[in-house]
């Protein structure tokens, strides 16, 4: 990119789905920034300490090797959405334990809520790439939850 601003993509969610998944894009793509956000900050001081949160092998190597250069984790969450060009979602979907589908459907609160916020900080287009365990079909409702609370018409979501 020769001294051009690099691209900004952010994950949210420091599981065992954003973590790694992260941590590969950095590896493979140089050349952008990716910063792994959660709001829990002790699953954050792990990924930034010299013991991993999880193990997967190779992927310590990985994130030693590219972290602080353009690999990072952060509990900033709001701000880096904020400035990110593309957003994945890889937050928790536990099973439902009560209403409809208990004990098979995805519980869907904690998806709910990022897609909230990230309508909610957004200043800038972004691209949202759901990365996680949570079923396709509703990405249906990201998209209703942010045409709901997006303030401008040259605010755009894919």
């Amino acid at each position: 990119m020769n001294g051009a601003a690099k691209m900004k993509v952010v994950c949210l969610g420091a599981g065992y789905v954003g973590g790694p998944t992260m941590a590969m894009i950095a590896h493979k793509c140089e050349d952008v920034e990716v910063t792994v956000l959660d709001i829990n900050p002790e699953r954050i001081a792990a990924w930034n300490s010299g013991s991993l949160p999880i193990f997967e092998p190779g992927l310590d190597k990985i994130v030693f090797e590219r972290r602080g250069k353009n690999l990072f984790f952060s509990t900033e969450v709001e701000r880096c959405i904020a400035e990110a060009e593309l957003v994945f979602i890889s937050v928790n979907t536990p099973t439902k334990t009560n209403g409809v589908g208990a004990g098979f459907a995805a519980d869907l609160t904690y998806w709910e809520s990022a897609a909230r916020m990230i309508a909610r900080v957004s200043k800038s287009p972004k691209i949202i790439v759901e990365k996680s365990t949570v079923p396709g079909q509703f990405l249906c409702s990201l998209r209703r939850v942010e045409h709901n609370l997006s303030s401008s018409d040259a605010l755009s979501f894919q």
